[in-house]
């Protein structure tokens, strides 16, 4: 009774944060011990509290999310330096654009060829290849992980939301069309262009009044932190607002700060990153807490053929545009491995999906089958980025 109480009471959030935190810790100690990457034991934790009867909000999750997403967003697009792009941009937008349409294309065959459903094997395919870049960029971070892999594979999580989006947008025209909808394909079109060029536009700006003012004015690592921070999350509420992406918008921003001061980027990226353990804690703590190991019961055949065409496709799709780029030998083997994350877009297209096919059988399907697989894919990739790191000879620590 008293632990029921103290588990449902007002301070159960508190006692939540406290747990996660101690047991992420104690776990990330464990699993290295073994060699697993620590991004598995923050998924641990929240799992072990969810067993021992502690429960999410819904209030809780979308903040930790938030907060993690943007400060996630903002350090790829500080990766982004105009040496780097100089450098790594033709081959990673090859790269990108093969293996964006070769992991929408396998998905559909293979939910196709099981269920038969042409509609719910469009959807599905257009969802799949958008990869989330939070638990891609801890793992490189927990092993140190430094090359031609990692610079590539982050470059390519960074822009993955952007392709994501389009490719959703046609799925969901395609969709619409085969259940005898009346699809507007002009609107759809204005929406998608809309949520992408928007948070460019929105993040440039931000990212430029952070630079100018940096240029003007030498700030302390603490300052830098702050800010750092505080433009990453205004610019994730302003894009929310706005109704544009706000990954995207928090990459935006990065982009523009590195390249307009390229030392206030560096001590940004820096400053930003000496706090990411405990957020990357609360983060993969609150998805293991989200996961709900009963939706696989129902759904688990589909889920699974999901889940093999979606790793099929990501590591064919780029390896093909590895070779089409002339990429190292690395990256045709590796790189699809790293990349196999799933969460944080895909779930909210998935949930734009059922929205949008309120009423009809998909729209209850397509956001399961996206929960489901999100959970699978969040205990499964954290080996795979692993993997490719070590058999890359990237990663630093073992």
């Amino acid at each position: 009774m008293w632990f029921s109480s103290v588990t449902s009471g007002p301070g159960t959030i508190y006692l939540m944060v406290g747990l996660l935190m101690i047991l992420g810790l104690f776990f990330g100690y464990l699993f290295r011990r073994v060699h697993l990457t620590d991004v598995l034991a923050y998924l641990f934790a929240g799992l072990l509290l969810t067993v021992i009867g502690f429960k999410s909000s819904p209030e809780f999750f979308n903040i930790v999310t938030g907060v993690t997403l943007s400060l996630v967003g903002y350090i790829v697009g500080l990766s982004f330096s105009r040496s780097f792009l100089k450098r790594m941009g033709k081959k990673v937008m090859i790269i990108l654009i093969v293996e964006v349409i070769v992991t929408s294309v396998v998905v559909m065959l293979f939910v196709y060829a099981f269920t038969r459903n042409l509609a719910l094997a469009v959807l599905l395919g257009s969802l799949a290849p958008a990869t989330a870049p939070a638990g891609t960029i801890a793992v490189f971070r927990s092993l140190s992980s430094h090359g031609i892999l990692t610079d590539v594979a982050t470059a390519v999580v960074g822009l993955d939301d952007a392709a994501g989006i389009i490719m959703y947008v046609i799925g969901i025209i395609w969709t619409k069309g085969l259940l005898g909808y009346h699809v507007t394909i002009g609107a759809s079109i204005i929406h998608a262009l809309w949520e992408i060029f928007g948070a460019f536009i929105l993040g440039g700006a931000l990212g430029f009044l952070f630079g100018y003012v940096g240029k003007k004015k030498s700030f302390t690592p603490e300052q830098n932190l702050i800010l750092g921070a505080a433009v990453a999350l205004l610019g994730w509420g302003l894009a929310s607002v706005l109704g544009v992406s706000p990954i995207l918008t928090a990459m935006a921003i990065g982009m523009v700060v590195v390249n307009m001061n390229e030392q206030l980027g560096i001590s940004s990226y820096k400053a930003i990153d000496s706090i990411m353990t405990p957020v990357y804690i609360l983060f993969f703590g609150a998805i293991g807490m989200e996961i709900n190991f009963t939706l696989l019961a129902a759904t688990w055949a589909v889920a699974i053929v999901y889940c093999a065409g979606r790793s099929v496709g990501k590591i064919m799709g780029c390896s093909l545009g590895s070779w089409l780029a002339k990429g190292e030998e690395k990256l045709k083997k590796y790189l699809g491995i790293a990349l196999l994350n799933q969460a944080g877009v895909a779930v909210g297209l998935a949930a734009d999906a059922a929205h949008e096919l309120g009423g009809t059988y998909l729209g209850a399907i397509v956001i399961t089958q996206i929960a489901v697989t999100t959970a699978i894919f969040q205990i499964v990739s954290p080996l795979g980025t692993q993997y490719a790191a070590k058999k890359s000879g990237e990663a630093m620590k073992i």
